[in-house]
């Protein structure tokens, strides 16, 4: 067998390696996580709590940051990330909102979601307001569960 042969049957025994059914099974455990740490942050918007829902599918970690579509600078680490949830969440009476045409890339412990974040809000002096954002979310797997450690969302 030529070299050229044997790197050929190298690249092909490569990608059928990719493909074995624990990897996909894998693969797609990531994905669900990913895809529920998405749909818990917006359960938890709703909330309305002052932050506990938000905890809960946060890293609680120094490097975590937060930049809403309000903000003007990021917050940095846990405890900014906490007091923007509970002071933000006096401000609402209602808050709506869902990610539309959502993509998700995971590379090892690490994964990234981009989408249009679309609904209303209610402020507690009873103004509406559209909301029609770009988002950007980071997460990182960390000790089994997938958590943001990054959000950015812009009008």
């Amino acid at each position: 067998m030529n070299r050229r042969s044997v790197l050929s049957l190298s690249a092909v025994a490569a990608c059928g390696l990719s493909l074995l059914p624990g990897d996909i099974a894998a693969q797609q455990s990531d994905m669900d996580g990913v895809k529920a740490v998405s749909n818990a942050f917006y359960t938890a918007l709703a909330a309305l709590d002052g932050g506990p829902s938000m905890e809960k599918i946060w890293a609680n970690t120094p490097y975590v940051t937060l930049a809403g579509p309000r903000a003007k600078s990021f917050m940095v680490g846990s405890d900014a990330v906490k007091q923007n949830w509970a002071d933000g969440d006096k401000l609402f009476a209602e808050r709506k909102i869902s990610i539309s045409d959502s993509h998700i890339h995971i590379v090892g412990n690490l994964a990234w979601e981009v989408g249009r974040e679309t609904g209303q809000t209610k402020m507690k002096d009873g103004t509406t307001r559209a909301v029609n954002n770009l988002v950007t979310r980071v997460y990182e797997k960390i000790g089994g569960r997938w958590l943001i450690v990054s959000h950015h969302a812009r009008p």
